[in-house]
């Protein structure tokens, strides 16, 4: 008996800015597979990215980031911890939070790989933005985060 390719020859597999999977262009919409693509990610030499499944390996294209935050639970006072779409979990790194308009990232794996925040987390995050002369921040306990200056 032979074992079925888990990939289509020629397929053109997309993790999209906005964390959706996409195979020649048609979103895959299928959990099980979404989890299963996450949890294979290998970042290559190269710095590209291959999905690694059994023996079957498929560069993929990566337009943003290939990690996500799905959610935060914490608070600011005892620290954050996220969940990536690898289905894995680890503490928010504040120093490591990087803003710019309409885009939030941090740093996981050890600093190795950049992870987008989805629109739930971004707002549950950024609800406790706060503000003064210098700009826009987020407080850690005892420390500050400095997300953007103030333009006036």
């Amino acid at each position: 008996m032979t074992q079925a390719n888990f990939f289509v020859d020629r397929e053109v597999i997309v993790l999209t800015k906005n964390g959706v999977w996409l195979a020649d262009g048609t979103e895959i919409t299928h959990e099980p597979t979404r989890r299963l693509f996450a949890r294979s990610l290998k970042k290559d030499p190269d710095g590209g990215y291959t999905l690694h499944i059994g023996r079957e390996t498929k560069k993929i294209l990566v337009e943003d980031t290939a990690y996500f935050v799905l959610r935060i639970d914490g608070d600011p006072e005892q620290g954050y911890e996220l969940l990536i779409n690898d289905e894995t979990r680890e503490p928010l790194d504040p120093p490591s939070i990087q803003y710019r308009p309409g885009r939030l990232t941090c740093q996981i794996k050890g600093g190795t790989e950049s992870a987008k925040f989805l629109h739930a987390p971004y707002f549950d995050l950024l609800k406790e933005l706060k503000q003064d002369d210098q700009g826009y921040y987020l407080d850690f306990g005892a420390s500050r985060v400095d997300l953007s200056t103030r333009a006036d």
